[in-house]
């Protein structure tokens, strides 16, 4: 199957299942069973299937991009965490979702605001930077000796799949991904906050999502300007000028 399972983190592809007959099955989900099977889980739209049947499985591709996007991401996040933290932090649990992010890591205090600055500039220069995204499968102990990180307390077997972008991330990575980090595009921290002892969180986003976001922040200020009858640069001085003349009509 070219659907990507939900493991790792990292959520299922959706898209379709066609068969010659006309039938089509809408996918919503794929897991994969203990027994090491693909289930794909969804709508069945049109018809029905019949076993032994020719199909056709798409992916849908604007999906599966933002959600590669968000995974070289929080490649790019863990690495600029232990440059600007320190080399104690590791990841501790992840959620790949379409130009959406959520990573946790160990760590033993609150982030300063300039920290979170410090980890979001890094991340977007190495994003600039356009550095190859390469995959290559290894034995476990050569990628060690080569420094990937590995998520602590996950299995992994003999052979095993390291994800590099660069000189800047290195890690062993079952994931899809962009072959270019400038295809990441804008990187945006949303929150950090604390989820257990010594463990934080932080949510981002990346792609178009990012924009979106940007773009709705730009209108807002556009708007508050307006109203304010000044420019965008000017707007906390006049705020301020604003509210001082209405506390000395208010006394």
């Amino acid at each position: 199957t070219p659907f990507y399972a939900e493991m790792g983190g990292q959520v299922a592809d959706h898209g379709v299942i066609a068969a010659e007959s006309g039938a089509l099955f809408r996918v919503t989900d794929v897991q994969r069973t203990k027994g090491g099977k693909y289930l794909h889980s969804g709508r069945m739209e049109r018809g029905s299937l019949r076993l032994g049947e020719h199909v056709t499985a798409t992916v849908d591709a604007d999906r599966r991009r933002a959600i590669m996007r968000a995974h070289s991401a929080t490649h790019l996040l863990h690495a600029a965490l232990r440059r600007v933290l320190g080399d104690h932090v590791h990841q501790a649990g992840s959620l790949v979702e379409p130009d959406r992010l959520r990573f946790d890591f160990t760590h033993f205090s609150a982030m300063t605001g300039e920290e979170l600055l410090s980890v979001a500039r890094i991340v977007n220069m190495e994003i600039l930077e356009g550095d190859g995204v390469i995959t290559r499968e290894m034995g476990l102990d050569e990628a060690r000796s080569l420094g990937a990180q590995a998520l602590f307390g996950e299995k992994y077997g003999e052979r095993v799949r390291v994800v590099t972008m660069g000189g800047f991330s290195s890690e062993l990575c079952g994931g899809t991904h962009v072959d270019n980090t400038a295809k990441v595009g804008p990187f945006r921290i949303e929150s950090e906050f604390s989820v257990a002892s010594g463990v934080r969180r932080i949510e981002a986003t990346t792609g178009f999502k990012s924009l979106e976001i940007m773009n709705r922040n730009q209108a807002l200020l556009f708007e508050a300007a307006a109203v304010l009858k000044a420019k965008p640069v000017e707007l906390r001085e006049k705020a301020e000028q604003n509210m001082a003349e209405l506390r000395e009509m208010r006394h």
